[in-house]
């Protein structure tokens, strides 16, 4: 079911000075909920009440752009001034995202084919389909080239190797070859594009493969969409990163496109079925791609709250660590069981818990980290991480001086904590200081069960990453088959993206204060480190995914 977001175009000086959320001055000991009949323990109080505050049915699933996420917001940047953090915002505490969605406009948008001055007009969402975001391009033309795969990850997989891709449309099968690494498989997947822009190409076509014969109907075998067409995409109004044009193509028309090369579909297919780990043939294809688009954009304006903790160090002050949570919600939507209110109590109103709690301890504890803390409290990730792209695209210090990303998200204290998840702790040295962290509270650094649902890069440290700045994103551990394992699976099937995700549920405060305190010191040793964090060698990450 589509939710209709309120939409806030106005300033973000419009709620700068209203006071914080009364919620706030409410005595902990009121808002204790948890499975109706726990009793909060002193060192989860203050994440509790965080919690308790940021779900409650009053704010309404706190979604992006709706007066229920500004008083959340508020709640954050009067928790940072009272942690003593620095307002860092464009506008004291707040950083205006500038977001959209887009939809297209099919009867005045295209795609065509031509050859020597013909033109063969595909059919939209028949043929092919236009993926939308908020920045594609008005028009596209060029010359069409089949790189393969598409991948272009130099020193980790190139099919543009000895392929220039500048000015022209890269065609590629919208598939992966074998040997890559789940993080490498997720990166490439969503980053494909966004390498293959960056190389130059002005356009691309990912050709879908066949559908199953077990398929029903052929499902899958119209357009990259199920033949529904260019679905409306959220995005920031003004992306820096964005533009061309991403078009996917059922196989069906695919033959189309190499007309008069000298290959056909059906060979680069029978080629990469015969063998899923070579790199395919590159060559040039005869007809030039013509596309036209035409849309509309609806502005969706939210905060990021950001507060900054200087560094003491008087050289390494000059860099900043990002301690980031996503503040943002469902809001309001389909109601299940007779509750319509997405109130996003672990998702993640844990983790912007957990974050508030690190910047008390510093504060509290009089601790001076030598580099400087930046804690964003950030919007638009149900959307697609879209507050900390903004973040990440017009940051409010120089780019080149963010050296890391600290991200919690959903970290699911439903457990006893045995040990953590480290996404990202193999891909750079921060791995060194989480080992660290976790020695020092007797927990263990451990493999994730579940690489299919490559976490790493299915949350706002994934803005980050994109742009070459190391990052690390943490869950609570467990072993596969373990009660735990049962746990979080059940967790995932009943309460996670719906209205059950609320105050009445389960939560182990041990794990939550044992988690916190961790945290803090993860926080502490990544910020005094006298060496600026750095990819290993060989991660495909190092280069920003270009």
């Amino acid at each position: 079911m589509s939710r209709s977001p309120i939409r806030c175009r106005h300033s973000v000086r419009r709620f700068v000075s209203v006071a914080a959320l009364s919620l706030a001055a409410a005595p902990l000991a009121a808002q204790s909920r948890a499975g109706s009949s726990q009793v909060v323990p002193p060192a989860a109080a203050r994440w509790w009440h965080d919690v308790t505050v940021l779900a409650d049915d009053s704010l309404r699933g706190r979604a992006t752009g709706t007066e229920d996420y500004l008083k959340a917001a508020r709640y954050v940047a009067d928790e940072f001034r009272k942690a003593g953090l620095e307002p860092i915002g464009t506008d004291g505490y707040f950083q205006t995202a500038h977001l959209a969605t887009a939809r297209l406009i099919p009867e005045r948008s295209g795609i065509a084919l031509v050859t020597n001055g013909h033109a063969d007009t595909l059919a939209l969402n028949t043929d092919a389909t236009i993926n939308l975001s908020t920045t594609t391009a008005a028009h596209a033309s060029g010359p069409m080239v089949f790189v393969g795969y598409g991948l272009h990850f130099p020193g980790i997989r190139d099919d543009l190797a000895g392929t220039s891709v500048k000015g022209k449309v890269a065609v590629y099968l919208n598939r992966l070859p074998s040997g890559l690494s789940s993080n490498m498989i997720a990166h490439s997947r969503s980053g494909r594009w966004e390498a293959l822009r960056a190389a130059g190409a002005v356009a691309a076509i990912a050709i879908n493969d066949p559908p199953r014969a077990d398929a029903a109907n052929g499902r899958g075998g119209r357009g990259g969409r199920g033949g529904r067409g260019a679905r409306p995409a959220n995005g920031l109004m003004d992306d820096p990163t964005g533009g061309g044009v991403m078009i996917t193509m059922p196989a069906s028309a695919a033959d189309r496109l190499f007309a008069g090369s000298g290959h056909t579909y059906e060979e680069m297919l029978n080629l990469a079925n015969r063998d899923s780990a070579a790199v395919l043939p590159r060559f040039a294809l005869v007809p030039t791609l013509d596309v036209w688009t035409a849309m509309e954009k609806t502005p969706l304006d939210a905060p990021n709250v950001l507060g900054v903790l200087r560094g003491s160090d008087p050289t390494l002050r000059n860099q900043y660590i990002i301690v980031s949570a996503h503040l943002d919600h469902l809001g309001v939507g389909r109601p299940v069981n007779g509750d319509s209110i997405y109130n996003g109590a672990m998702d993640n109103a844990s983790g912007i818990a957990t974050m508030l709690e690190t910047a008390r301890a510093f504060h509290d504890r009089g601790v001076k980290p030598k580099r400087s803390l930046i804690f964003a409290a950030v919007t638009g990730e149900e959307k697609g991480e879209l507050g900390s792209a903004y973040l990440a695209t017009h940051p409010t210090v120089p780019v080149g001086e963010i050296v890391a990303d600290l991200n919690t998200d959903m970290w699911e204290p439903q457990i006893p904590l045995i040990g953590v998840f480290g996404y990202g702790a193999d891909e750079s040295n921060l791995g060194d200081d989480l080992r660290q962290a976790l020695a020092m509270h007797h927990l263990q650094l451990m493999e994730d069960p579940h690489p299919e649902q490559v976490r790493f890069i299915r949350s706002d440290q994934y803005s980050f990453i994109k742009r070459g700045i190391p990052a690390l994103a943490l869950k609570v551990g467990y072993l596969p088959g373990s009660a735990g394992d049962s746990v979080i699976a059940a967790w995932n099937a009943t309460r996670y993206h719906k209205p059950s995700d609320d105050l009445d549920q389960p939560v182990n405060f041990e794990t939550a204060a044992a988690f916190d305190a961790m945290y803090f010191d993860l926080v502490r040793l990544a910020a005094d480190q006298p060496t600026r964090p750095a990819w290993n060698r060989g991660s495909v990450f190092a280069t920003g995914g270009k």
